[in-house]
């Protein structure tokens, strides 16, 4: 009797064991679908981007910029920053100065200075960054958006 006991006693902890490698086995599989979808999401992303740099790139020269003339043209200080944030935002969302941007590859200084009370000396000093960051606005340039509007703000 105290055999058949530990026989049924055995029998239930291995059924317990299987049910449980068979739990583990699911998991450790969600969790390596999940990690193929989440590179494959991450590869999918990456391609994305390089393909906004190119276009991005592309744009710019039709502008006479390139990514070399707007790292040394970078404003220095984070007020700066926003300040040309919050104009290229205004330029990539009305539409007169946007199709002005566009089709004479001229900002439009007089309306900026009226609109944001600031020094024509500012609009010179930023012009390149703030011609390339409305053109980043405007664009469909997703990915590259998101990740460098996250390091200005």
């Amino acid at each position: 009797m105290f055999a058949e006991q530990n026989y049924r006693k055995n029998q239930d902890s291995s059924s317990t064991l299987s049910q449980s490698n068979g739990k583990i086995r699911s998991n450790l599989n969600d969790t390596a679908k999940s990690k193929e979808n989440g590179l494959a999401s991450k590869s999918y992303s990456v391609i994305k981007r390089k393909d906004e740099i190119a276009a991005f790139s592309k744009e710019l020269l039709t502008f006479n910029l390139s990514f070399s003339v707007l790292v040394s043209q970078k404003p220095k200080k984070k007020e700066e920053r926003d300040q040309v944030l919050a104009i290229a935002k205004f330029v990539s969302g009305t539409p007169s100065v946007k199709e002005l941007l566009l089709n004479s590859k001229e900002l439009p200084d007089k309306t900026i200075i009226e609109e944001f009370n600031v020094p024509n000396k500012f609009i010179r000093a930023n012009k390149f960054y703030l011609i390339a960051m409305s053109l980043l606005l405007i664009g469909p340039y997703s990915e590259i958006q998101s990740y460098l509007l996250e390091g200005l703000v």
